[in-house]
């Protein structure tokens, strides 16, 4: 039995990776084919046949910075392993209180995190199979929260809609499962505030 609908964490992690993905209105989880599918579909990581890198600084809105960055090598006759990372950063931001709601002076900052490490095969030239396991961490000035998350993603090649009969030049079908895992709960001095139970005592 679920009984965590209707609640949401690492909100970051729905935002996506790659300027091709992003063209292509983020429909991406059936073709991903290169290291962005770390993010996407952990099957299509399969594809990456050689030592690949890549480093991408994505600017958001309202000053927030996105990285990320991703590494991949193919095993022979094993699968093709990847590590991937993606750091937000929200920069500084002014402290406010009931007092001082116009901000007491004082600044703080804001990062989420997650580093990804993914396996993927081929099982047959026109199935793939990937999995990846992260860690989610959150920081919001002196609280922080982190998590283990799980994803599972496939791929399948077809020769529907080909031209020349093969596989790679037909319809793509995928599906990704993600971030999957367990429960994110902010701990810190900023999560403890004492509350006057009436105005004759204090705490």
């Amino acid at each position: 039995m679920i009984n965590r609908y209707g609640t949401t964490a690492a909100n970051f992690l729905e935002i996506g990776v790659g300027s091709g993905p992003s063209a292509m209105g983020e429909a991406y989880v059936a073709v991903a084919s290169d290291l962005t599918s770390i993010y996407w579909n952990p099957a299509g990581l399969a594809n990456v046949n050689r030592p690949s890198a890549m480093f991408a600084l994505q600017p958001w809105v309202a000053d927030i910075d996105m990285l990320f960055a991703a590494a991949a090598m193919a095993i022979p006759n094993i699968g093709t392993l990847g590590l991937g990372i993606t750091q937000i950063s929200y920069g500084d931001e002014e402290v406010t209180t009931l007092q001082y709601q116009d901000g007491t002076g004082e600044f703080f900052t804001a990062n989420d995190l997650a580093a990804t490490i993914t396996f993927s095969r081929k099982l047959v030239s026109w199935f793939s199979f990937g999995s990846s396991l992260k860690y989610i961490s959150s920081n919001i000035w002196h609280s922080s929260a982190s998590a283990v998350a799980l994803d599972l993603g496939v791929q399948v090649n077809t020769t529907f809609f080909s031209f020349t009969g093969k596989d790679q030049d037909g319809m793509n079908l995928g599906m990704s499962i993600s971030n999957y895992g367990s429960r994110m709960k902010y701990d810190g001095i900023d999560t403890y505030q004492p509350i006057d139970i009436s105005e004759f005592e204090e705490g």
